[in-house]
């Protein structure tokens, strides 16, 4: 559906706070941003974000940093930086007219809490995975919310039922993906080990390992690994360089999804990145392990049998998943050796991706800035 346009006469120009925790929320925060400034001449915006979200035009209070945690032990490790992180944007919230809260659950939610002790409203963009909680949490952040800009159509009927009004504006991963092309070299893999610094910590080793036996098998496998991003290229490499099997893959600099294009499996850490190896159209083997209390809540809340987003939003085991204990190189090679081996395999995943693809739909950040921007404009009316 098009997004509503709205003639909007603003004097003053609204103020916004994005918090934007982690690369994939400031690409998408820088996305919305823009789009927002078509609409909004003279928006002002500052908050905490990255690179990406400076570069749309924001002032960063903060740059997200170490910010970037990952489950319960990273937490309690960050406890000082995230109360002084919760300090510093609670005074740049003085003078805004809204928060925007870009996915980053548990920082935004104390942020938003705030915020909205303040008398300001709260919006999601990206909102949290609700639907593979119990439902006291996403009532919980319900009660902090004033509107939910969501990005999988089954969303929108959730944040409804609790009272909130919620909008389905498409998945920001199709505004920047290119077309699935031809399947890829089937003796290229390529290696996702995450983009937090735990994650990397606790998967890239695992992976390498998988990538030694598998070399074993066949000498003419290649493993590359591309990055996203210069700051977690940087760390992944610098985490190679601490290995021995580190010498197995070989780091690449073109584009991220030029790189992935190219390969004829993935090895992927759940994550955003997993949803845009299946909207490629390429076959992955789904991966992840965290600490052992992050794991234990984890398994306590979440309602599904999945925990890959391919998975979540097709409803069913589309990409093998090696969760925590189960993640070990022995298993994770032959899951790859499996499917390396397997044309029908291979396509059953082709064909799920581009699906899944289909459902999503595209021009999220658009149709997010014009229901945002219509919300503004009837507060001020």
């Amino acid at each position: 559906r098009p997004p509503p346009r709205y003639h909007l006469a603003m004097t003053p120009p609204y103020r916004l706070l994005f918090s934007a925790g982690e690369p994939s929320g400031d690409l998408h925060a820088a996305g919305l941003l823009r789009a927002l400034s078509e609409r909004l001449p003279g928006l002002a915006a500052r908050g905490l974000g990255g690179p990406k979200l400076a570069e749309a035009g924001a002032e960063l209070d903060l740059a997200y940093g170490d910010l970037a945690l990952i489950g319960i032990t990273g937490v309690l490790s960050k406890l000082g930086a995230i109360r002084r992180a919760l300090v510093t944007l609670e005074r740049a919230l003085e003078g805004c007219d809204a928060l925007v809260c870009v996915d980053f659950a548990g920082f935004n939610k104390l942020l938003a809490r705030r915020a909205r002790r303040r008398g300001l409203p709260v919006i999601y963009y990206i909102c949290p995975k609700a639907w593979a909680w119990w439902p006291w949490r996403a009532a919980g952040l319900a009660k902090v919310s004033s509107l939910m800009l969501v990005i999988f159509d089954f969303e929108e009927a959730l944040w409804r039922s609790l009272g909130v009004r919620a909008v389905f504006v498409g998945n920001p991963v199709l505004d920047y993906l290119p077309a699935p092309g031809p399947p890829g070299d089937a003796k290229r893999i390529a290696l996702l080990p995450g983009s937090r610094l735990e994650e990397v910590q606790r998967i890239l080793p695992v992976m390498l390992g998988a990538a030694e036996l598998l070399k074993k098998h066949d000498p003419a496998l290649r493993f590359v690994l591309p990055s996203a991003a210069a700051q977690i290229g940087e760390m992944t490499r610098a985490r190679l360089d601490g290995l021995d099997t580190g010498r197995i893959v070989e780091p690449v600099g073109g584009g991220f999804h030029a790189e992935l294009s190219r390969c004829g499996l993935v090895l992927a850490a759940s994550g955003t990145a997993a949803l845009e190896v299946a909207c490629l159209g390429l076959p992955q083997v789904l991966v992840y392990k965290t600490s052992l209390p992050t794991y234990l809540f984890a398994r306590a809340v979440v309602r599904r049998p999945w925990v890959g987003l391919p998975n979540l939003v097709a409803g069913e085991g589309v990409v093998p998943e090696l969760l925590q204990s189960r993640l070990t190189a022995v298993n994770l090679a032959g899951a790859a050796w499996d499917i390396l081996n397997d044309e029908g395999k291979r396509r059953r995943q082709r064909e799920a991706g581009l699906r899944l693809r289909e459902r999503l739909g595209g021009g999220a950040a658009a149709r997010a800035a014009a229901e945002l921007a219509g919300f503004l404009e009837g507060r001020r009316g």
